[in-house]
């Protein structure tokens, strides 16, 4: 006897059903929406873009040479725009942040019980982002006596 699927009716076909009205909605606004060419040729030769571009790099000569006078309101609110957009990237990054104990977790490392039974010891210190051990910034050279007498120049 075979089990063939059955349709799910209730909770689980409300989902789906709103995805399938919001995308024919959004299919009838595009197909109804008249997409011909700007009665008026399309924008004039004075961009407000190009004005707050010069006004961000305070070039006033070709900010006056353009035509269009008067952005600096709209710089403030730009870079103000940037400072939330950027103290929201950071606020994201913190929260984002996974910590056990108050201790940041790295994301490579494993304390999985299969490590337990192999002896493998977890890849993380207290910092949670790598081994405790020194790293060898010399080459891996250790240090002789006739090295320490040296002065850099000519061996004896």
């Amino acid at each position: 006897m075979t089990n063939r699927p059955r349709l799910r009716l209730g909770k689980t076909l409300v989902p789906g059903l709103l995805a399938v009205g919001l995308f024919a909605l959004m299919a009838l606004i595009v197909l109804n929406t008249p997409f011909e060419p700007m009665a008026d040729g399309g924008f004039e030769a004075e961009s407000i873009t190009a004005a707050i571009g010069y006004a961000l790099f305070d070039l006033e000569a070709l900010q006056q040479d353009a035509g269009v006078v008067g952005t600096e309101p709209f710089l403030a609110a730009f870079l103000l725009i940037a400072v939330a957009l950027d103290a929201a990237l950071d606020a994201s990054l913190v929260l984002a942040k996974r910590e056990e104990s108050g201790e940041p977790v790295s994301p490579l490392s494993s304390t999985s019980p299969d490590d337990a039974g192999t002896g493998a010891r977890p890849a993380t210190d207290s910092s949670g982002f790598g081994g405790s051990e020194p790293t060898a910034t010399d080459g891996g050279r250790s240090e002789t006596a006739a090295d320490e007498r040296s002065n850099g120049g000519d061996r004896q």
